[in-house]
C-alpha cells in the first residue's frame, strides 16, 4: 500500500505577461503551466484543481466574507512511513484492534546537547528580577508610593 504526502497551493489569480501571447485564455494557460511545473520540479505530482468554500476576515469591525478559493492539489509518494504509521501492523488494522504503543527510544547525545543549549539560551534571555532588585532603581532605594484604595472620608 502506497502512502502519500499532499501539498495544496492557491491557484494563480493574475496572469503573467508572456511575449508573443495575447489571448487571455492562452495567458492563463501559460501561467497555470508555469505554476504546476515549478512545484513539479520539487518532486510533487499534480493531482487536481479544486474550488473550496473559504471565509476570509475583512477587518476588526467587519464580518468575514464567505467565498470560494481555487487551489491546486499535489501529491508525492512517501519515502518512509512516519512513526505513527510504521507502528501500525496490517493484521491489527484488519482485525479492528488499536495499535500497540511503542516504547520511547532513548535520546541521542546530539539531541540531549541540543536540548541543553536551548535551556541555556532561554535561561539567559529571561531576566531574573527579585524584589531586592526592584526596590533599588537608578536613584537609589525607591520611596513608598501613595496608597491606592477607596476615597477617605474627611
Amino acid at each position: 500500500m502506497t502512502h502519500y504526502d499532499y501539498k495544496v497551493i492557491p491557484a494563480p489569480k493574475k496572469v503573467k505577461r508572456v511575449k508573443g501571447v495575447h489571448s487571455a485564455d492562452e495567458l492563463f494557460a501559460v501561467t497555470l503551466t508555469d505554476t504546476i511545473n515549478e512545484v513539479a520540479r520539487q518532486g510533487w505530482e499534480y493531482l487536481r484543481a479544486e474550488r473550496l468554500p473559504a471565509e476570509a476576515p475583512r477587518g476588526w469591525l467587519r464580518a468575514a466574507v464567505a467565498g470560494e478559493q481555487a487551489v491546486l492539489v499535489f501529491r508525492r509518494a512517501r519515502e518512509s512511513l512516519g512513526p505513527r504509521l510504521a507502528s501500525v501492523r496490517p493484521e491489527t488494522v484488519a482485525a479492528g484492534l488499536p495499535p500497540e504503543p511503542e516504547a520511547p527510544r532513548p535520546a541521542s547525545s546530539a539531541e540531549r546537547a541540543a536540548v541543553d543549549r536551548l535551556k541555556l539560551r532561554f535561561q539567559r534571555s529571561e531576566p531574573s528580577l527579585s524584589f531586592d532588585d526592584a526596590d533599588e532603581g537608578i536613584g537609589g532605594p525607591a520611596t513608598s508610593a501613595p496608597r491606592l484604595g477607596p476615597a477617605e472620608k474627611g
